[in-house]
């Protein structure tokens, strides 16, 4: 019997030194995705950054334009070929600058957090955000309802400050919480060892505290234990074959993080385990399912920057282990 897995993917460039392009970040590894997707029946779910749409759109220049309308034609095709969108925001969008090239420049860091901002302003953002990306996939689907919300840099607490922003968008489900994970960072940091260690669970106030008949649903992204084995294929796949190093043209580093941890002012949270990711090696596959057999339902985080040379195949490997399920299907 297979499992029931989510496969949701964070739709969005980089926001390293280097962001990426909307074409080989965005565009050609997504396909590849959706290609790969298709060849063995199984369906994602995209969380879009819709302040990249913003943003993109509103600035004045013809090369940025080509590119708003290349991600909204991909996910209008998302929509056609069975795939979900939902709602995912990075608010630091409000300080980028384009540099003219198809890139852009993410030096602010201030408002990387939706913490960063008032209760007004976070409400709205779900507002705004919603309609926008709901307009653009009824034009395929009418009756297409966004359901699901993830948190950029899985910064949901305080729930308080989204909460107003859930019930006016109508938002019904969050999946940005990892149990166990604690993440310290500069500009942004969640705590998720208290939530319920499970698959699904309600809650209302506070996404770490369940509750029967709560308004909204948490589907945590899964957490597990990588086997020794996954670890040395994966190590392998790296250093020898480089078949797990990134085909896409942006980056995650960052010069701030590397001076601040060299000071002592950024504190590495370690972890022993990880979240579920589509970002290993074919063999490993069989490895991580085994672990995971005893849970009723799987929720993996991917993203398409993150594309490497074994994603298309990990994808069909999975194929063999489990039936997908969207967001959707839990409202």
């Amino acid at each position: 019997m297979k499992k029931k897995m989510i496969l949701s993917y964070d739709y969005e460039l980089f926001f390293g030194d280097k962001s990426g392009t909307v074409q080989k970040t965005l565009i050609e590894p997504t396909n590849m995705i959706l290609d790969a997707m298709e060849s063995v029946g199984l369906k994602g779910n995209f969380f879009v950054d819709w302040q990249m749409l913003k943003y993109i759109k509103q600035e004045n220049d013809e090369r940025c334009q080509e590119d708003y309308t290349l991600i909204v034609t991909q996910l209008k095709d998302i929509i056609r070929r069975g795939h979900r969108i939902e709602l995912h925001i990075h608010p630091h969008w409000v300080d980028a600058k384009y540099n003219g090239d198809g890139t852009w420049n993410f030096d602010d860091f201030t408002h990387y957090s939706l913490q960063s901002f008032s209760q007004r302003e976070v409400t709205q953002m779900f507002v705004d955000g919603t309609n926008l990306l709901t307009k653009i996939v009824q034009e395929v689907d009418p009756s297409y309802k966004i359901v699901a919300f993830r948190a950029g840099g899985w910064a949901v607490q305080p729930f308080s400050l989204l909460k107003e922003g859930f019930k006016r968008a109508d938002i019904k489900i969050d999946s940005s919480p990892c149990k166990g994970f604690v993440i310290r960072e500069l500009h942004s940091n969640c705590d998720f060892r208290n939530i319920p260690d499970k698959s699904l669970y309600r809650f209302s106030d506070d996404i770490c505290k369940e509750v029967v008949d709560g308004e909204f649903i948490c589907i945590p992204i899964t957490q597990y234990y990588r086997h020794i084995v996954q670890g040395a294929l994966e190590k392998m796949s790296k250093t020898i074959t480089g078949e797990m190093s990134c085909i896409t043209d942006g980056t995650h580093d960052r010069k701030e993080n590397m001076i601040a941890k060299n000071k002592g002012e950024l504190k590495e949270i370690s972890h022993p385990f990880r979240m579920l990711s589509l970002h290993t090696t074919p063999l490993s596959v069989p490895f991580m399912m085994w672990q995971l057999w005893c849970k009723d339902l799987l929720c993996a985080i991917q993203h398409p920057k993150d594309q490497t040379k074994l994603t298309v195949k990990v994808i069909k490997t999975l194929g063999k282990f489990v039936k997908t399920v969207s967001y959707i299907d839990f409202v």
